[in-house]
């Protein structure tokens, strides 16, 4: 019984821990059960297209499923256009016309695809059109109204489930990756500093630098919904691209200081410098962490100066060594090394600053 109650509070706490994945998944399991329903009390032919369309265009956030409404419902018309009219010419003329009219439709949609990504499915609308069983048996203008119908209902099922059923704001969503990110951050900072005293975890060092720019990636499609959501003023958040910009120059010193740290430090610097190192390590990860905790929160950072304080003692050790001249018979490779370290350090305090503002803006405009 105990290791069932164990079992049972894991998987709880894993649960808790994915908040976001849990709505989705329920957004998307409302939206398919709904358009399913409404196909079948509408009587729709082929109602399974609008459940398709349901769970497609459902996203992480309501700006995410409106930008895959407009884009399914454009790519969807473009496509049943273009369809409808070349089945109209060459119904019942056999094989060898249908398969001109078939490149013959494609040839516009594909290129409208490649200009303009919300045609992506109009190709597919097209060929649905064009070669399905049932297009071909009854009349194409009217196969192409019903899947146009469909589609619409189950674009339009997805779009109300996204506003009403565990509503997702893309700005809460992007604030959350922000704090996965920086809790990246932080580990990388500890990482990276550790290298400085003893030889660097090469492989930990790429890992980190691959998932930090996959999620920076990620929130920038988060961006463009978030702005979407602001247009038509469903969220009072303040312009999210500041979040996103203060989040890759921190990535920016961070891979400055990954540039110092390539190797230790000498012996005897290592000596005088490795404290304040570590108190920078502590202090900056423990701040990042508390930056992104405060953006998933929607609340205002707690006010620290622990990260000051370590660079403080920082330039006051650097300015020590100075005085007594001891960088002066430190190669030129390493010395350059110290100094961008101390840019670095100044740059990376700088920026989380800017991102704590942010936070206090969202808080601001929660």
């Amino acid at each position: 019984m105990a290791n069932v109650s164990t079992a049972l509070r894991a998987a709880w706490t894993w649960l808790a821990a994915r908040r976001g994945e849990v709505r989705f998944a329920v957004r998307v399991a409302a939206a398919g059960a709904a358009s399913f329903a409404l196909a079948e009390a509408l009587g729709l032919a082929q109602g399974y297209w609008a459940v398709f369309t349901a769970v497609i265009v459902t996203q992480a956030s309501v700006g995410g499923s409106l930008k895959a409404t407009v884009d399914r419902f454009t790519g969807t018309l473009g496509g049943a256009a273009a369809g409808a009219a070349v089945a109209l010419i060459v119904a019942h003329e056999g094989p060898a016309a249908r398969i001109v009219g078939l490149a013959v439709a494609l040839l516009p949609v594909a290129f409208l695809a490649a200009l303009d990504p919300r045609f992506r499915v109009a190709p597919v609308t097209a060929v649905i059109v064009l070669i399905s069983p049932t297009g071909t048996q009854i009349n194409p203008l009217l196969f192409t109204i019903d899947r146009v119908a469909e589609i619409a209902l189950g674009s339009v099922v997805a779009l109300a489930i996204s506003l009403l059923v565990l509503p997702a704001r893309a700005h809460s969503v992007l604030n959350e990756a922000a704090a996965r990110l920086l809790a990246l951050y932080a580990d990388y900072l500890a990482l990276l500093v550790a290298g400085l005293s003893a030889p660097a975890d090469a492989a930990a060092q790429r890992h980190l630098q691959v998932a930090t720019r996959r999620r920076l990636n990620a929130m920038d499609a988060m961006v463009d919904e978030a702005r979407r959501e602001r247009a038509i003023r469903i969220t009072g958040e303040p312009d999210p691209a500041p979040i996103l910009r203060s989040s890759q120059r921190l990535r920016a010193d961070l891979i400055m200081i990954a540039r110092a740290a390539v190797q230790p430090l000498p012996a005897t610097l290592a000596a005088r410098l490795g404290p304040r190192l570590t108190a920078i390590a502590e202090a900056g990860s423990a701040e990042l962490r508390s930056v992104g905790a405060a953006l998933a929160a929607h609340v205002a950072p707690a006010p620290s100066d622990n990260f000051d304080g370590a660079l403080r003692a920082w330039r006051a050790e650097i300015a020590a060594l100075r005085a007594e001249r001891a960088l002066v018979a430190l190669p030129g490779e390493d010395l350059g090394r110290v100094f961008a370290l101390s840019f670095a350090f100044d740059q990376l305090r700088e920026n989380l600053g800017d991102l704590a503002d942010r936070a206090r803006e969202s808080a601001h405009g929660k």
